[in-house]
C-alpha cells in the first residue's frame, strides 16, 4: 500500500469536507419550515424562499448586487484586458512595479480598501453607487489581468502578424484573431470579477448608505440584528445557486475548462 498516496487522498477528502460541509448544511437548513436554524430539518419547506422574495430589503439588495456585479465585471474586463495586453507586449519602464501594483487589491484586506475609498469619496462627494462600483472594479481587475495574461502567454503573436501581412489593419487583426484566441481568459476573468463583486462584504460595508445596500450587507445585517435567521440560509443558497448557474452556462457557451493556468 502506498502510504504517501493514501495520506494525500485523506488530506484531499478532509479539505473538501471542510469547504463543502458548511455549504451543504446551509443549503439543507434553508428548507427548514420553522424559525429556528436547526439541522437536519424535520420537514422540507420553501417558506423562507417565499419570505425572501416578500422582504423588500432582501430583494432590493439582491437586485443591487446583480447590477453592481455586472457593472464591475464589465469594467474589470475592459480595464484588465487592456492592462494585460500592455504588460504582455509593451516596453516601458517600471513594468514589473506596475504589474505588482495591479495585484495590490488581492494583497491588502478589503477593509483597508474600504476605509481608503471612504475617505477619498467623502472629499469627492461621489454617489453611493459609484463608490461601491469603484471598490468592486478595483477588486475585480487583478483577476482579469492574471487570467488574460495566461491566455496571452499561449497565444502565438505570429498569427496576428500574419493577418496584418495579408492586409488586415492592426485593429482588425486584434479583434478578428487575437481577441477570439484569448476569449477564454477574458470570460474566466469576468466570472471571477462577477463572483468577487457579488459576494463582497468588507469594502462594501464602509461604502454603502441609505437607499442602496447589497445582498451580502443585508445578510450581514440580518445575522447581526435580525430575528429570523433561516432567511439568511435561503438568501445564501440563492446567491450560491446564481453563481453556480452562471459558471455552468458560461462553461457550456465559452468552454472555460480550456483556460490556461495562471502565471
Amino acid at each position: 500500500m502506498d502510504w504517501g498516496n493514501a495520506a494525500l487522498a485523506a488530506a484531499t477528502v478532509v479539505a473538501y469536507a471542510v469547504v463543502l460541509l458548511p455549504i451543504i448544511v446551509i443549503i439543507i437548513s434553508s428548507f427548514n419550515p420553522s424559525s429556528a436554524l436547526t439541522f437536519p430539518p424535520q420537514q422540507l419547506s420553501l417558506r423562507w424562499y417565499f419570505e425572501f422574495f416578500n422582504t423588500a430589503d432582501m430583494v432590493s439588495g439582491f437586485v443591487w448586487s446583480l447590477v453592481i456585479a455586472v457593472i464591475a465585471a464589465a469594467a474589470s474586463v475592459v480595464l484588465g484586458t487592456l492592462a494585460a495586453i500592455a504588460l504582455a507586449r509593451g516596453r516601458f519602464p517600471f513594468k514589473g512595479a506596475i504589474n505588482a501594483f495591479l495585484l495590490t487589491p488581492l494583497i491588502f484586506p478589503g477593509l483597508i480598501l474600504g476605509v481608503a475609498l471612504l475617505l477619498y469619496f467623502q472629499l469627492a462627494h461621489a454617489p453611493i453607487l459609484a463608490r461601491i462600483a469603484t471598490a468592486h472594479i478595483l477588486l475585480g481587475v487583478p483577476f482579469v489581468v492574471r487570467s488574460v495574461l495566461s491566455s496571452l502567454d499561449l497565444f502565438d503573436i505570429r498569427v496576428e502578424e500574419a493577418a496584418i501581412i495579408h492586409g488586415a489593419s492592426p485593429v482588425r487583426a486584434f479583434f478578428k484573431v487575437t481577441l477570439p484566441s484569448i476569449q477564454p481568459g477574458i470570460v474566466a476573468g469576468a466570472v471571477f470579477a462577477f463572483v468577487v463583486s457579488f459576494g463582497e462584504v468588507n469594502a462594501t460595508l464602509f461604502l454603502t448608505g441609505p437607499g442602496l445596500s447589497t445582498l451580502p450587507i443585508q445578510i450581514y445585517s440580518q445575522i447581526q440584528y435580525g430575528s429570523e435567521q433561516v432567511i439568511v440560509a435561503a438568501a445564501s443558497t440563492l446567491q450560491m445557486g446564481l453563481v453556480i448557474a452562471l459558471i455552468v452556462i458560461l462553461e457550456k457557451v465559452f468552454g472555460l475548462s480550456i483556460t490556461t493556468p495562471t502565471r
